[in-house]
């Protein structure tokens, strides 16, 4: 029934004969045919898809479809970055010889001053990285937080990274000390001028910089140790990196005192028996760490092996 009603559809369709199956394979597919066709299977959105095909043809550049003028364009861009490169790490060199160069006179200085005392602590300032403004040049900005030469004072940049707890480093308040004294309106007709040490920071910043950092010292150590101790060699070596960032705060304080007391100084400088008893007191002596027993049964701690085992006699 279905087979005679199909026949007879044929000879009824008034003057268009419906193509017979060797003539849809060879059928030429021209655009509105292409889309028709991909609206009959999917509906609006695949119509709309073989639309936006058939409209933007999607070029990819790849090796093989590069036109002369892509070439151009690329090897104009790596010429401007190799010229930017060039332009600034020239200025960059420049600037850090100045530095070398003014950091090698006051050495001179303290060697013509026969400061032979300070010629060792003058020596390994001068071997510490420049500072933080002293950057290599790059493309790119400074991270979030570290950019003082990078001369954009805005309060995106200004602002606290929103972790919690709040990132709060010891050195905050040096930079922006307004932000962390209330009442520095009613000081400001206090405030010393800073003119004469512009490059550097305030001694008495400082000074604040140390007592700070010491009394957050002291607080973190004896949190944790109430909190969360820790025993063996863990603990030993908590212990001792505790210590060393003690001495150096103290080593710090030590030369503060001495630059602020011209009678301290010259009795520290003179008298040994004196500069001793400093040191004890202020705990500077050189740690002493019990060595190893060799009749102990135990092994070592993976901690206590040393970093480098010879393979040979010497």
């Amino acid at each position: 029934m279905f087979l005679h009603s199909s026949v007879t559809l044929k000879h009824i369709t008034a003057g268009a004969a419906i193509a017979s199956p060797s003539s849809f394979l060879c059928q030429k597919k021209n655009a509105s045919g292409y889309m028709g066709n991909a609206g009959k299977a999917g509906g609006d959105e695949k119509w709309a898809q073989a639309a936006m095909e058939y409209i933007y043809e999607k070029n990819h550049l790849n090796d093989s479809r590069k036109r002369q003028s892509d070439v151009d364009q690329e090897r104009g861009m790596a010429d401007a970055y190799d010229r930017f490169r060039r332009v600034n790490e020239t200025a960059f060199d420049e600037r850090l010889s100045r530095l070398l160069s003014r950091m090698s006179g006051a050495l001179e200085m303290v060697r013509e001053l026969g400061l032979a005392d300070c010629l060792e602590e003058a020596v390994l300032l001068n071997t510490e990285q420049p500072p933080g403004l002293f950057r290599v040049p790059t493309l790119s900005p400074p991270l979030m937080g570290y950019e003082p030469g990078f001369g954009l004072d805005i309060p995106q940049l200004r602002s606290r990274q929103a972790e919690y707890p709040s990132i709060i480093r010891p050195t905050d308040h040096l930079d922006s000390s307004k932000d962390h004294e209330p009442f520095q309106e009613e000081k400001e007709e206090e405030e010393e001028d800073l003119s004469e040490v512009f490059p550097f920071v305030s001694p008495h910043k400082i000074e604040d910089l140390v007592r700070i950092c010491m009394d957050q010292l002291e607080e973190q150590h004896s949190a944790i140790r109430e909190a969360a101790p820790l025993t063996g060699v863990e603990g030993e070596a908590w212990e001792a990196s505790i210590t060393l960032q003690r001495k150096a705060l103290a080593r710090q304080q030590l030369i503060i005192d001495l630059s602020n007391s011209p009678d301290f100084d010259l009795k520290y400088t003179t008298d040994e028996a004196f500069r001793e008893k400093e040191w004890e007191k202020r705990g500077l002596l050189p740690l002493f760490i019990e060595p190893a027993v060799v009749e102990d049964a135990e092994d070592f701690h993976f901690a206590q092996e040393p970093a480098y085992h010879p393979f040979r006699k010497a």
